[in-house]
């Protein structure tokens, strides 16, 4: 009888520690984003752009964006899950892309070329003040098929407080850099060099497991 008790128990037992550890990996990969990003920024601020290349200006804390008041080409809505999973350079221009703005789209479009084989886990999102003539349109859509570009509206303020802070602000004089999970987490001025942006990115690239 005991003999049987312990055959009935340890498929049971069995069981119960494959019930265990299916739980630990389930916490496991609700952590692995979050903690990933928090290496990430904690590692380039204090070793990274600070200490090495100074290319980037790090917002601390970094800054959650919550998405508001930017409409797609289709209509639709720009959504948190729009900027979710890559690395974002988000560029501010007024209704025509100007020379700076068209400085800004050619370089972190050549940043992105030179991520290689990781292009696919960087995008840019331009913010336009106003809707677009139609000939930028088609510009925009021959010379940059890989930018997303949105037109920011009245409710929009909220959103562009978020980009606020002391030196820096939404008004095309800065390139923004936003992680994948939606933070807000560093800015560079336009004197910025090229070398500099792509070395930061490739560090965060390395050493991140998300995006």
């Amino acid at each position: 009888m005991v003999e049987m008790e312990k055959k009935v128990s340890r498929p049971e037992n069995a069981r119960a520690s494959r019930s265990r550890t299916q739980l630990v990996l389930i916490w496991v990969l609700f952590l692995l984003p979050p903690v990933s990003a928090w290496v990430a920024w904690k590692y380039l601020g204090e070793q990274g752009a600070g200490a090495t290349t100074n290319a980037g200006t790090l917002v601390a804390p970094a800054r959650p964006l919550q998405l508001v008041g930017l409409g797609k080409p289709d209509g639709t809505a720009l959504g948190e899950g729009d900027l979710r999973g890559r690395w974002t350079y988000v560029l501010f221009a007024p209704r025509d892309c100007d020379e700076r703005c068209e400085k800004q789209l050619y370089l972190t479009r050549q940043i992105r070329i030179a991520m290689s084989k990781d292009i696919q886990r960087v995008q840019r999102l331009l913010v336009l003040a106003q809707q677009p003539p139609a000939a930028l349109e088609r510009r925009l859509a021959e010379e940059q098929p890989d930018l997303r570009w949105v037109v920011r509206d009245e409710q929009a303020g909220p959103l562009l407080q978020q980009f606020r802070g002391e030196g820096f602000g939404p008004t095309g004089e800065q390139y923004f850099l936003v992680d994948p999970l939606g933070n807000l987490m560093m800015y560079y001025d336009l004197g910025v060099s090229a070398k500099g942006m792509m070395r930061d990115l490739q560090k965060l690239l390395k050493i991140s497991q998300i995006g």
